[in-house]
């Protein structure tokens, strides 16, 4: 029997350790399926979450998904990932970061028991995907989202995250209909060094709708030829960047439900990640 969701969001839930001048400050859960489902979840969508941690790790770092009634679909594993953010001064632009554990992959039998129109795939390196994965996701949703961070992001030995490219994006990316990259991971992923250019080449791989963001730049939007220039919506305090990507994602699949108006759709997303850029943490409401 399989379940009928709305969105449904793949990815690790992390345990985010908040250092500052080596001393720990704060653990808290994070990861693109975190923010992207609360998100989603508060825009009033019917949202599942595939996701796996430690079985000590459970309780805690999905609460808030649980009581938010959001489909929690968990599998153990035997470590869950840890990501340590230190910071030298209160600067939070001045971050080192390194993980400290990575959860299993997500594989073909992950998937089996869940349907949704929109599956949005939230890789956090690129040892979370198997290869098995791609083709019985997409059997499972109409449309395939991506967030390419995660596998343009390599862990070393010593647990720093360095970016990489993604070796055989040419068979990840043929099954995905929306896919979210910054502009750095455009360049990454495209070897082009406009933004523009990139997208076109980007495209060739697949998707059929590419999202370039470029935070308070705003963001660029390319289908079948044509280019939406989206501007950002100036917050009127910026308090919390982190996860506003993922948030941004949330609102276009949002408002790509309802609306074939790629540019429409765009501005509805910028406008959701200024919301939760004012504020700490995920989206937790909407007006």
């Amino acid at each position: 029997m399989t379940n009928m969701f709305d969105v449904c969001v793949v990815g690790h839930i992390t345990k985010d350790i908040i250092r500052v001048n080596g001393e720990v400050k704060k653990e808290q859960p994070g990861g693109t399926a975190y923010y992207t489902a609360i998100a989603l979840n508060s825009l009033g969508v019917k949202v599942a979450v595939i996701t796996k941690t430690s079985g000590k790790d459970r309780d805690n770092l999905l609460a808030e998904l649980d009581d938010r009634g959001i489909g929690v679909f968990w599998q153990e594993s035997l470590e869950t990932t840890v990501f340590e953010n230190s910071y030298q001064s209160a600067n939070l632009d001045d971050r080192l970061q390194r993980v400290r554990a990575i959860a299993s992959p997500f594989t073909a039998a992950d998937v089996a028991a869940v349907n949704a129109k929109f599956y949005h795939i939230g890789a956090l390196t690129n040892q979370d995907i198997a290869a098995d994965f791609w083709g019985a996701a997409a059997q499972q949703c109409d449309y395939m989202c991506l967030d390419a961070q995660g596998f343009l992001r390599q862990v070393t030995d010593a647990g720093e995250v360095v970016n990489v490219p993604w070796l055989d994006k040419q068979v990840g990316l043929s099954y995905i209909d929306i896919l979210k990259v910054d502009r750095k991971e455009a360049r990454l992923l495209s070897e082009e060094q406009n933004h523009e250019t990139a997208a076109v080449v980007i495209a060739s791989y697949g998707p059929k709708e590419i999202l370039v963001t470029a935070a308070s730049k705003g963001s660029l939007v390319y289908h079948q030829g044509n280019f939406y220039q989206i501007p950002a919506f100036p917050p009127q305090q910026a308090i919390d960047p982190t996860g506003c990507g993922d948030t941004y994602v949330a609102g276009y699949i949002y408002q790509r439900m309802h609306s074939e108006d790629l540019e429409q759709v765009g501005r509805f997303a910028a406008l959701v990640a200024t919301r939760k850029l004012e504020n700490f943490g995920p989206l937790r409401e909407w007006e």
